[in-house]
């Protein structure tokens, strides 16, 4: 074959190439732009290498104006209580850097448009990996104002049937533990079973709907965190006594270690027992007979904090549903399968509670062998305002 016609042959093949180059490309760009969801993808410097129409309607920004800027200061990030989360905070920060970071759905976060009003957010954040390196990300958010609404009226519908509900049960507590009392006349002891029986079920009833009134105070902003002078060894002491009777059927063992001395905690008291409870209970009964439970709290040296432990030789949780523990109404397989009696709102209070007092809470499980709770709290300024939340 001539010289010149292998060149033509060759410079043909690479045009033809070229076009096949060109119109792949442009085909997943139409595709990213079409996605419904708001999607911008940065670089491992943080800046916007891309965004689609979605994301300009949105947020108010045109592409050309925030390519090659930083995405937290085209799209900044406020926390439920309008406080600005710091540069190392955002998700896709966390995720450049190598972190594994799962949506914490406790704790909705809102963008901010170009024209400085806000709406909360949905996002997902996936790390663009290239030869083993994160060399960028990409978020894809939505709007998520019509489902907070949804979510608010249920709330609002959950509390209210909730108030009503407590008058009857306590009038049928009441009443039920005047004639367990024998106040009107003895009962037989099959009639005192029977009696029994509506007693612990109507407990439990009433147990329900204090959790169903909190989580829904807690969702509408209505719950007062009120810190006073408390001794926190007193309050765990009591927590833990509540839990004997139960520990005791069980035979479960229990180790205490309440370090000597500890100063006095400006806390809210009736939350921080709400906390205590709901960890305790949990220990107890997802352990099963013959178990052993481990409570300690101490003042770590350097740090103006209180942390409590709460161990168990229990059930555990699924490592592959340890992200969900902290949601509502979330309850793990393993638990559900032995029918143990649960609402699925106790650690979503325990997390919402110490979150809003400045502290944090966190575990270690592992499923058949048992789980560690771990909460850390600040001693408190005795001068600090009570807070909404």
């Amino acid at each position: 074959m001539p010289l010149n016609k292998a060149l033509l042959n060759i410079l043909e093949d690479l045009s033809l190439n070229e076009k096949e180059i060109l119109k792949k490309n442009a085909l997943d760009e139409a595709i990213l732009a079409s996605i419904g969801d708001a999607l911008v993808v940065v670089d491992k410097e943080g800046k916007i290498n891309f965004v689609n129409q979605a994301f300009e309607k949105l947020v108010g920004w045109k592409s050309e104006e925030v390519i090659g800027k930083p995405v937290v200061e085209v799209v900044p990030r406020e926390t439920e209580d309008s406080q600005e989360s710091l540069f190392n905070e955002r998700v896709l920060t966390r995720v450049l850097s190598g972190e594994i970071v799962t949506a914490d759905l406790a704790n909705p976060f809102y963008y901010i448009r170009k024209d400085k009003t806000r709406f909360p957010v949905s996002s997902i954040v996936t790390p663009i990996v290239l030869a083993g390196q994160i060399i960028g990300v990409v978020e894809i958010f939505r709007d998520i104002t019509k489902e907070k609404g949804i979510d608010k009226a249920k709330t609002e519908f959950v509390s209210l049937a909730s108030h009503q509900l407590r008058t009857p049960l306590s009038t049928i507590n009441w009443y039920t533990e005047m004639l367990l009392a024998g106040d009107a006349g003895k009962m037989n002891p099959e009639q005192e079973k029977y009696l029994g029986e509506v007693y612990q079920g109507s407990q439990r009833m009433v147990s329900l709907v204090n959790a169903l009134l909190s989580v829904s105070r807690m969702d509408m902003g209505t719950f007062i965190l009120e810190k006073v002078p408390t001794d926190i060894s007193a309050l765990l002491r009591d927590a833990l006594n509540e839990q004997k009777f139960h520990r005791d059927q069980k035979l479960i063992s229990l180790d205490i270690a309440i370090e000597k001395d500890l100063p006095i905690a400006h806390v809210d008291p009736k939350l921080l027992t709400m906390v205590l409870q709901n960890l305790i209970s949990n220990s107890v009964k997802y352990t099963p007979e013959k178990g052993k439970i481990g409570v300690s709290l101490s003042s770590p040296l350097g740090k103006d904090t209180f942390l409590f432990s709460i161990t168990d030789t229990g059930y555990g949780i699924p490592k592959s549903q340890q992200g969900k523990i902290f949601t509502k109404l979330f309850r793990a397989d393993n638990v559900r399968e032995k029918d143990t009696e649960g609402t699925g709102l106790g650690l979503y209070i325990v997390k919402a509670i110490i979150d809003n007092s400045g502290g944090r809470v966190w575990f270690e499980s592992e499923e058949d062998k048992g789980s560690a709770f771990f909460v850390e709290i600040p001693r408190g300024d005795p001068g600090q305002p009570a807070k909404d939340f």
